[in-house]
This record gives C-alpha cells, sequence and structure tokens, in this order.
C-alpha cells in the first residue's frame, strides 16, 4: 500500500514536470517541446502500477488542454491515443533496459506521435485545408515537419533528463531509486 502510495505521489510529480514544460513552452511560441511523451515513457518504464502510469500522461494533457484550449474531440482522442503509447513503450523498454532499446523507445514514440496525428489532421480536417488526396496528405506531412522537430527534441531532451536523472541517482544511491520507481 505504501509502495502504491509513493509511486502516486512520483506520478505526480511527473504530471507537474509535463505541465510545466508545455505552458511554459507553449508560452514561449515553442510548440511541442514539452515533457509529456517523455513522462509517460518514464512512467511506463519505472512505475510498477500500469494505472497510476497511464495516469501520467492523460493527466498533463487534460489540464493543459483546459488551460492551454480544448479542440476537435476526435483529435484530441488521437493525441491522447498516441500519448498513451507512451506508457506501454515505456514498459516494452523496462523489459531489457539498454540503451538501444531506450534511443527505440524514444525515437519511436515520437515518430508514432507525428505519423498517428498528423494522418489524423488530414483525415479528420473538412478538407480546407488539407484535401482528402495523396497531396494533402503529403502536404499535411511536410506542414508538420516543424513541429515534428520540437517534438522530436523535446522528447530527447526531457527524456534524457528524467531517464538520466533516474540513472544517476541509481548510481549515487541504489536504495532510494528502488524506492522512486
Amino acid at each position: 500500500m505504501k509502495q502504491t502510495r509513493e509511486q502516486a505521489l512520483f506520478a505526480g510529480l511527473l504530471v507537474v514536470f509535463a505541465i510545466a514544460t508545455r505552458i511554459v513552452f507553449n508560452q514561449l511560441h515553442v510548440y511541442n517541446f514539452n515533457a509529456v511523451m517523455a513522462a509517460g515513457l518514464f512512467a511506463g518504464a519505472y512505475l510498477g502500477s500500469k494505472r497510476i502510469g497511464i495516469l501520467v500522461p492523460l493527466a498533463a494533457m487534460l489540464i493543459t488542454d483546459l488551460v492551454i484550449g480544448v479542440y476537435d474531440w476526435k483529435l484530441m482522442m488521437v493525441i491522447y491515443a498516441s500519448l498513451l503509447s507512451a506508457v506501454f513503450i515505456g514498459k516494452y523498454y523496462s523489459k531489457n533496459a539498454t540503451l538501444l532499446r531506450y534511443t527505440g523507445s524514444v525515437l519511436g514514440g515520437s515518430l508514432l506521435f507525428f505519423v498517428a496525428t498528423n494522418a489524423a489532421v488530414w483525415l479528420f480536417g473538412d478538407g480546407s485545408f488539407y484535401p482528402h488526396t495523396v497531396a494533402g496528405l503529403v502536404q499535411c506531412f511536410t506542414m508538420a515537419i516543424p513541429f515534428y522537430r520540437n517534438s522530436l527534441l523535446g522528447d530527447i531532451t526531457w527524456s534524457s533528463v528524467l531517464f538520466g536523472s533516474y540513472q544517476l541517482m541509481q548510481l549515487r544511491a541504489p536504495k532510494l531509486a528502488r524506492q522512486a520507481a
């Protein structure tokens, strides 16, 4: 019971961290450079409770969407599902935590988010912005590249901060690191 409470507290800290980065960087007009994906990956990798881990990206997105503004519900569902997949990618990573698997998890999560969300923008749009043609799909993905750059850089940066801090804590205080996760 105590471990679940500690995991919930740690998950809450991850949510606050993800919220803070999303709000701050949106205010700076550096969109998609946030720690939501990284927090989901970390929660999946190191929080023992899958339920608590799932709440991390979902709570961070819901709270910040309520602050920043909500948008088309179909697009929101694809975005939330894409970020939720980070928890499961994190679980996959933790089964055999290697640098190669970590790199693949971060890059794979970013790519999955890019493909799923931009396909949804094209698919759910009314066709006036991006026509429902192959050329419209290509245009949608092309126009999204600057946002992908920010997402990828954010995912790499914030995952490095979270996973790197955890690894350093494991080296310095192994018992404390095991208790935190």
